[in-house]
């Protein structure tokens, strides 16, 4: 365990709020940048308030926002004063890299456009996170939040069952791929100064990047003018089935030597050779009255360890569905350290031990980071602070 040092000395300062900035500045926080998170006076980040929390009073601290914001500065600004801008200006005279995660034209109406930024500070890169993009078109002014994004992109449009509702899932998908689409084209852009000494200007809209990441659905429409739907994944059997203990594992048979396998695991060798089942597209159209069947039976007998380690030793890809709790508890994360106490003296569990919250999951040489504290609402204001700001949403 160490405190990684790849972004040292990088200067960063987000305007930001929610998920999406917050979460690409942590990443950067989390490999050593140091970070200023401008904060409305006073009120600061809406996920400051979001429950559970722990800690009392000016000292509580939210889970909501601990999870993005850790190991950063805050700052109060008044984005809505001439005060408050020359102090942020100030600021990127010095900094590397500014996040805006405001909603679209926030820096224009301060007077800070991106463009002017660039001319004023050259080396600076300068990412703007919004909804649809800083290029216009319909929907440049509309606002955003991950829900929307998941059902403009098609993304709910997959998820769930083939006869229920386009589904949501639970977790601001959208919001966390836009985050490390955005760490992504930070650096990049960073590189890229490294070699001429100019900035870019890094335009990252969600529904570019949410559309551009269902590749696989869009590739076989392109391809053969389907529009994949819930329920089937057209490129392969993929799915879930139950073992006799009542647990649930996921599989994916994406080809015909590993459907041999999962045949010669189960001890159902005519399977291989059946013409219902001998192609992956017929297996995909089969999967729920003949595949997962096949699975079920097979497995009525077995616990999920035991039907998972059938098919590893056979050398199929097979997953134990987990819960959260389990997932928290999972030996192999354990082993791995992903789950990272938090440096932070209030974030303690009632019997005293401390909050662990998933760190930066990649290791650099075999060491992981160590996320700083909590920042305090102002903990790193100048002491001519001013007062109350117009920021708003994503």
């Amino acid at each position: 365990m160490s405190e990684l040092t790849l972004l040292q000395g990088l200067r960063v300062v987000s305007l930001e709020q929610f998920i999406a900035g917050p979460y690409c500045t942590s990443l950067l926080a989390d490999a050593g940048a140091e970070v200023t998170k401008i904060e409305r006076p006073g009120v600061g980040d809406p996920r400051r308030s979001y429950e559970p929390k722990v800690g009392d009073g000016e000292d509580a601290i939210s889970g909501g926002f601990a999870s993005y914001n850790r190991g950063k500065r805050s700052v109060e600004l008044a984005l809505d004063t001439p005060e408050g801008v020359a102090e942020l200006a100030g600021m990127l005279a010095d900094a590397d890299v500014l996040v805006c995660n405001l909603r679209p034209g926030a820096l224009a109406r301060m007077g800070l456009a991106p463009v002017a930024l660039r001319e004023r500070f050259p080396r600076l890169v300068v990412c703007e996170i919004t909804g649809f993009g800083s290029t216009g078109g319909e929907a440049a002014n509309w606002p955003a939040f991950d829900s929307v994004i998941q059902g403009m992109s098609g993304f709910a449009s997959l998820v769930g069952e083939a006869d229920g509702p386009p589904t949501l899932t639970p977790m601001g998908t959208t919001d966390m791929l836009t985050a490390v689409y955005s760490t992504i084209g930070i650096l990049m852009a960073i590189i890229q100064r490294e070699r001429t000494g100019e900035g870019s200007l890094v335009d990252a809209a969600m529904l570019d990047i949410t559309a551009a990441f269902l590749e696989r659905p869009l590739t076989l429409h392109e391809f053969t003018g389907a529009v994949p739907t819930r329920g089937i994944d057209r490129f392969s059997p993929v799915g879930m089935f139950r073992a006799g203990d009542g647990r649930w594992l996921s599989i994916v048979i994406p080809t015909d030597e590993m459907w041999r396998r999962c045949a010669d695991a189960m001890g159902r060798p005519q399977m291989i050779t059946d013409p219902e089942l001998d192609t992956v597209l017929k297996r995909a159209d089969r999967m729920h009255d003949r595949v997962i069947p096949a699975f079920e039976a097979w497995a009525a007998g077995l616990t999920q360890e035991e039907a998972a380690h059938a098919l590893r030793v056979a050398g199929q890809p097979v997953g134990l569905v987990q819960d959260i709790g389990e997932v928290r508890a999972n030996p192999h994360l354990a082993h791995r350290e992903l789950f990272v106490p938090m440096v932070d003296e209030v974030a303690m569990r009632a019997d005293g031990s401390r909050i662990s919250l998933p760190r930066l999951p990649l290791l650099f040489d075999g060491e992981h980071a160590t996320p700083g504290p909590v920042p305090r609402l102002g903990e790193h204001n100048p002491p001519d602070g001013h007062g109350s700001s117009e920021q708003v949403a994503e």
